[in-house]
């Protein structure tokens, strides 16, 4: 409904006292007019009525012509008549003009004076003429036993109209009384309500968000009560203000910076509130997805299940969800309900992208099982051949030779494993930390070095090794362990060769993406690997042909040491492979240093 304002409310109340009181004194006043002017009159009539009666003795009846003649000399002109009763009403004579009052005797006059009455006053209204008359009966002779009784009586219209001019004029004067006291009310609310005003409004300005308002000094103990109270609370507004906006920082601080993702929904699954490694795992703008239904900007049927059950339930639950895509992500999830003060539920919920940690757990169950499985078979060699060696065959010059020369050899590829497992820890320490020693290095230097160690085994298989670099190609690398890499790479394309082919070492300066880099690539001409092979060539003792690469001499670890020396330089190592045609393996490594 509408409002109005505190100043209508008085002066509407002012309007009501005041017109309640003028129109209570204006029908006091009229009454009491109109009573006096009928009084008045029936003096006057009562004074006529005793003046006809002057001179007649009071145990005597007044003569009917005597009481004429008398009642014409009193009533001179005046709008009068005078008339002689019995004393039982009824009508002997009359006098005074014709019309001034009809024959009918009043009420008043029809009943018997009582003891003590010395007048009976009553008053009638013609219907046919519709004028008013007003009579005095005076009895004469004893109150108790009248002889008769005298009656004057006249036509009140002109008095009524004298009264309604007086009470017209009192009207007037009490509406321009109503009209001053209403301007000097108006006003005197205009006053009172102006404090009230200034309160309201610096506090709508400070609804409005401006806390610099000051509140106004009011002499009215309530308003100033008011004020104060609301200074108060701006105070402790202010105060709880900075408070949450401090809160509310450090929060987004914290979610902002937490490597989990967090979502946070209400009992209807709206998304109340989300960080930004949450909006990252799910694929989300934080901007777009607050306050919008879960199931509408996450279509994945096993989260919203998982935001039902963490609603739902008192204990936090935990759960583990794969999120499909070009590369599927597994996310672990904890939820934990809410309850809030008004009843309505809702969750928080908690992802972890797990993807990598599992990734790391099985290459680590992986690594256990291939290093148990890689040491298992020389250590088994070792002991069977040293137990029969103990068992007598020592003594036998032809076997104990061979023997000892295959625990030599389960011996050398022992220790091989384990040097190639130190190398590997050692480069994987030097990648994760960043120190890697680099310096400006010749890039030929570094393949003639591999040459000159590649190329006996080389020879024994007649296959011809060919490096192309230019003689001043330079780059900031680490020449040990880049030597390493190129060894391994050679070394597996000369075991994997057939005799009398052909392995080329390149070396190149290549521009990519703005950025110099340096490509080296070891190509040969042997069998190939199958396409199947290809992801999983660089994982450390993955072997394509079992059989054949520990028959040849292979640790399993050597390409994943390529792989790591790459990396340690910030660089890659891919691999491209066709069946019966040959592989080549390139490394792309930073030029120079950042």
């Amino acid at each position: 409904m509408p409002r109005t304002s505190l100043l209508w409310h008085l002066f509407a109340g002012w309007c009501s006292l005041v017109a309640g009181v003028l129109v209570c004194c204006y029908w006091l006043a009229s009454v009491r007019l109109a009573d006096l002017a009928d009084a008045a009159q029936r003096h006057r009539l009562e004074e006529v009525a005793r003046t006809v009666l002057d001179g007649v003795p009071a145990g005597e009846t007044p003569a009917d012509d005597a009481f004429v003649e008398r009642a014409r000399s009193v009533l001179g002109g005046a709008p009068v008549v005078v008339e002689l009763l019995r004393p039982d009403g009824v009508l002997r004579v009359r006098a005074g003009q014709a019309g001034a009052a009809d024959d009918r005797p009043a009420d008043a006059v029809a009943r018997r004076p009582r003891a003590g009455d010395d007048a009976l006053a009553g008053s009638w209204f013609d219907v046919t003429t519709g004028r008013r008359f007003l009579s005095v009966t005076v009895p004469h002779g004893p109150p108790e036993a009248p002889t008769a009784l005298v009656r004057a009586s006249r036509d009140t219209s002109e008095s009524d109209r004298d009264l309604a001019r007086s009470q017209r004029l009192l009207l007037g004067g009490q509406l321009a009384c109503a009209a001053a006291a209403l301007a000097a009310g108006y006003v005197f609310c205009r006053r009172s309500v102006e404090p009230v005003r200034d309160v309201a409004s610096a506090t709508a300005r400070l609804a409005d968000g401006q806390p610099a308002v000051r509140l106004p000094a009011c002499d009215v103990l309530e308003l100033a009560t008011i004020a104060s109270s609301v200074a108060t609370l701006r105070e402790q507004l202010e105060e709880r203000g900075l408070l949450i906006g401090r809160q509310g920082t450090q929060q987004e601080a914290v979610l902002g910076s937490m490597m989990e993702g967090v979502l946070a929904i209400d009992a209807r699954q709206r998304i109340l509130g989300i960080n930004r490694a949450a909006a990252d795992l799910l694929g989300l703008d934080v901007e777009d997805a607050v306050r919008r239904p879960l199931q509408e900007v996450v279509r994945n049927p096993d989260l919203r299940r998982f935001a039902l059950l963490a609603i739902d339930c008192r204990d936090p639950v935990e759960d583990d969800l794969v999120l499909r895509g070009p590369r599927d992500r597994t996310i672990r999830l904890r939820g934990t309900a809410l309850r809030d003060m008004s009843g309505e539920g809702g969750a928080v919920i908690v992802l972890n992208d797990v993807t990598d940690v599992q990734r790391l757990e099985n290459v680590r169950r992986d690594f256990v099982a291939n290093v148990s499985h890689e040491l298992k078979t020389p250590i088994a060699s070792i002991k069977g051949f040293v137990e029969t060696l103990l068992d007598g065959a020592a003594d036998d010059p032809v076997d104990n030779r061979r023997f000892l020369q295959i625990v030599a050899k389960q011996a050398d590829r022992l220790a091989a494993i384990i040097e190639d497992l130190l190398a590997l820890s050692r480069i994987e320490q030097s990648e994760g930390a960043g120190t890697l020693p680099l310096e400006p290095t010749r890039i030929a230097d570094v393949l003639t070095a591999v040459i000159g160690e590649c190329a006996p085994r080389a020879a024994e298989k007649s296959i011809r090794l060919v490096t192309a670099c230019e003689d001043d190609l330079t780059a900031e690398v680490n020449p040990p362990l880049l030597e390493q890499a190129l060894i391994n790479l050679a070394d597996n394309a000369i075991k994997y060769s057939d005799d009398g082919r052909t392995t080329t070492i390149d070396a190149v300066a290549e521009g990519v993406d703005g950025t110099a880099q340096l490509v080296l690539s070891v190509r040969d001409e042997g069998r190939g690997i199958a396409p199947e092979h290809l992801p999983r060539l660089f994982e450390r003792f993955y072997r394509v042909d079992s059989a054949r690469s520990r028959a040849l001499g292979g640790t399993g670890l050597g390409l994943s040491i390529v792989k790591h020396i790459a990396q340690a330089h910030g660089g890659t190592v891919t691999v491209e492979s066709t069946v019966g045609v040959g592989t080549t393996f390139t490394m792309r490594l930073p030029l120079a240093r950042d």
